[in-house]
């Protein structure tokens, strides 16, 4: 197996990986964790917070050495598209909260 893979490569897996790992420890995670489970959740998360700076860093890397390919946006785009998603999500919901109580008062 080739590991001499470019920035980009290790950027976009290394990003692909962290989403999973958040997704997963989201998905197993019980509605009252207790124990072991706790913890085990906290290493998923935790790795995949790793694992999205790895790989906003080896894109960047990517970018710094002018690698050719869209592999080494990738690497920037998903933990851009998580934390607007974690911002935006609950300021939209407030909005329509909001609207949804002002136009029940006319």
């Amino acid at each position: 197996m080739n590991v001499k893979k470019n920035y980009g490569f290790w950027s976009m897996l290394s990003s692909i990986m962290g989403l999973i790992l958040l997704i997963v420890s989201y998905a197993v995670a019980p509605e009252e964790p207790q124990g072991m489970v706790t913890i085990g959740i906290l290493v998923l998360f935790f790795t995949a917070i790793l694992f999205l700076v790895l790989g906003t860093i080896g894109s960047t890397l990517a970018m710094k050495q002018q690698e050719k390919g869209r592999k080494k946006y990738v690497g920037i785009f998903l933990p851009v598209l998580i934390l607007l998603f974690v911002v935006l999500v609950p300021i939209l919901m407030g909005i329509g909260f909001i609207l949804n109580d002002n136009s029940s008062l006319k």
